[in-house]
């Protein structure tokens, strides 16, 4: 089992790796530093066709070199951490197949650096990573700097059997990090014309599910020794000032569960977790939904 955080080599950002050490220091799991050299000539034949292969595999190796020195200098001096250089066409190809290769409990990464900084924006290679992987990838927001040790995880879920078999995968996540686990549901209250014609007793049924949800996930956390801070319903007018309700510390991690609409043992997610991920002021960690769990 192992933490595998990937970059390239210019590492304009250090976010992931920032994220990567925390969460490496707080696991104890071995980390992997992997400088994923994207190959526009990676094949041979077109390589050879333009007399550049020397010259390009010495820039490569010069640059992930150097990226991968930059990286070290930002762990934290107690971790230590094994490196490995990787080229290929698709870049989250070569991440999800260095991630099977060391069986990794988490991919990280950081965010595109397009982004607006202490928020997480999908780039095009994020994006394809959290839409495919088979294990939990974790987020970083843009400029993330946080080097304390991880002091909670906050789960967000829906009121639906595949967020509550979430449980388990939280659970363990927990053990390994010895942090509590507060369980939250996210509501944004309608301000249009049609939520005016959503009847009180909707709204209750809504919110009973809501509890039994919770009860129901925080009874399995118990079951594995894991301690339940609380549970909350988080709502205001708009996404980004409903993900700003749980009162977010240094230390902070938001968990979230993959669309029950995508592959099955796969990250792919949903337009409520699309939402979440893109307000969150802390690292987010997407969990896959697993095979045969849903209706657990």
């Amino acid at each position: 089992m192992s933490i595998v955080v990937g970059f390239g080599p210019d590492v304009r950002s250090t976010a992931g790796l920032r994220l990567a050490g925390q969460l490496a220091r707080s696991t104890g799991l071995p980390l992997v530093l992997c400088c994923v050299v994207h190959d526009a000539f990676d094949t041979p034949g077109l390589r050879d066709a333009h007399h550049v292969d020397a010259e390009w595999r010495a820039h490569l190796q010069s640059s992930a070199k150097e990226a991968i020195a930059a990286a070290r200098e930002v762990l934290p001096a107690e971790v230590t951490a094994e490196t490995v250089v990787r080229t290929g066409r698709s870049v989250p190809q070569v991440l999800r197949d260095e991630g099977a290769r060391r069986h990794a409990e988490l991919l990280v990464a950081g965010s595109a650096t397009v982004g607006g900084v202490g928020r997480i924006s999908l780039g095009s290679t994020t994006d394809r990573l959290v839409h495919s992987s088979a294990v939990p990838v974790a987020l970083a927001p843009r400029g993330y700097q946080d080097d304390g040790d991880v002091r909670r995880v906050v789960l967000a879920v829906e009121p639906t059997r595949g967020d509550v078999a979430l449980a388990d995968q939280v659970a363990a996540f927990a053990g390994h990090l010895g942090v509590e686990v507060e369980i939250v549901t996210f509501l944004v209250r309608q301000r249009s014309a049609n939520a005016a014609f959503v009847s009180s007793g909707v709204v209750r049924a809504w919110r009973e599910e809501v509890a039994q949800a919770h009860r129901e996930i925080a009874d399995r956390l118990r079951a594995r020794d894991v301690t339940v801070a609380g549970t909350r319903i988080a709502e205001a007018e708009s996404w980004s000032d409903t993900v700003r309700v749980p009162e977010w510390q240094q230390g902070d991690l938001l968990v979230i569960g993959s669309s029950q609409h995508g592959p099955m043992a796969s990250v792919f997610l949903g337009s409520t977790a699309a939402r979440i991920l893109r307000h969150s002021p802390v690292p987010v960690i997407v969990l896959p939904r697993l095979r045969g769990r849903a209706d657990q």
